[in-house]
């Protein structure tokens, strides 16, 4: 018996050590600090230019740029593509960024991409390599790591982040050496969140998206960020002014707040929960349809207890 407990004993450490020598061991997917960035070149997917074949590395023409290498679909993956890609947006005066997408089958990929708008479409170029799954071969990518992120100056890779398991908790580590090299603040988690959502949708769909606008979004950033009382004041002043009577502008308002305030994306005891409640009431569409109040019908020709149908006369006398 003894000998058996030993022998599990000696099992456990020996997978503790490896999966311990697993997490020190540093990861390396694509080129390292210091390397020039090889061409990158991606078919488009999205808007008018889709279907072009551009290189993004050419395209970023030597400005601070952060490029993120995509292998395999998934919503973390996603979520922090989104995140890292609508913050690209808000400063592309001084900062170039794009998504490549690796994969066997362009054809198929793009379809599914095309497809899955709210996963992927967002305002900085998003493309599939032309390399296949395994991008170009200058690019010594790691097919174990699903999402590569490298930013870059003058072409050359200031970080590296090789990541597993991505999430959108990763974007204020990387958005540190983005802020570093193009300026600019890092996001609370609160508009990392924010930043995380979908900004596109398919016609017709039933869920909500984050604005596409990006002075709103960048506007409602500003309002998260704030630490106190007197600076969301502030901040939400400058949203409303931004969305004045613009009908589009006050949708795209209430379903922000709704957003912020709901499931996933949800902001907890900050000054600006106040406002995103106040325009959630005013501007979205589906809370002014749930305040109104849809009169009480029955037919006398179905069964009904003398009990229920007194209760329902007297209610609508009372109402």
């Amino acid at each position: 018996m003894s000998r058996i407990l030993t022998t599990i004993l000696a099992m456990l450490c020996a997978i503790s050590l490896t999966a311990a020598a697993q997490e020190t061991t540093p990861l390396f997917s694509g080129p390292q600090a210091g390397e020039k960035l090889p061409a990158l070149n991606v078919t488009l997917v999205y808007g008018e230019d889709a279907g072009e074949t551009i290189n993004l590395v050419e395209r970023a023409a030597g400005r601070p740029t952060m490029l993120v290498i995509v292998n395999g679909s998934n919503r973390p993956a996603a979520r922090l593509t989104r995140a890292l890609m609508n913050f690209a947006e808000m400063h592309e005066e001084r900062l170039f960024a794009g998504v490549a997408y690796l994969d066997g089958d362009r054809s198929a990929a793009a379809q599914r991409m095309k497809q899955a708008v709210s996963w992927w479409q967002v305002g900085p170029p998003v493309g599939i390599s032309i390399d296949g799954a395994e991008g170009p071969g200058s690019y010594g990518l790691n097919r174990n790591v699903n999402v590569t992120v490298l930013v870059a100056n003058e072409g050359r890779v200031i970080r590296n982040h090789a990541l597993v398991q991505p999430s959108e908790t990763d974007a204020p580590k990387i958005l540190e050496d983005v802020v570093a090299l193009a300026g600019g603040r890092v996001p609370s988690n609160a508009e990392v969140m924010f930043l995380s959502a979908p900004t596109r949708k398919l016609p017709r769909v039933g869920w909500r998206s984050a604005p596409s606008d990006v002075a709103l979004r960048e506007l409602i950033c500003t309002a998260l960020a704030a630490e106190d009382d007197h600076a969301a004041r502030q901040a939400a002043d400058a949203v409303e002014t931004y969305v004045g009577t613009d009908r589009d502008r006050q949708i795209a308002l209430g379903n922000a707040a709704a957003i912020l305030l709901e499931g996933r994306t949800r902001v907890r005891g900050q000054p600006v929960v106040k406002h995103l409640a106040r325009w959630r009431t005013k501007y979205d569409p589906r809370a002014k349809k749930k305040q109104i109040k849809t009169p009480v019908l029955f037919d006398l020709g179905t069964k009904t207890s003398p009990v229920a149908l007194s209760r329902l006369v007297f209610g609508v006398i009372a109402g």
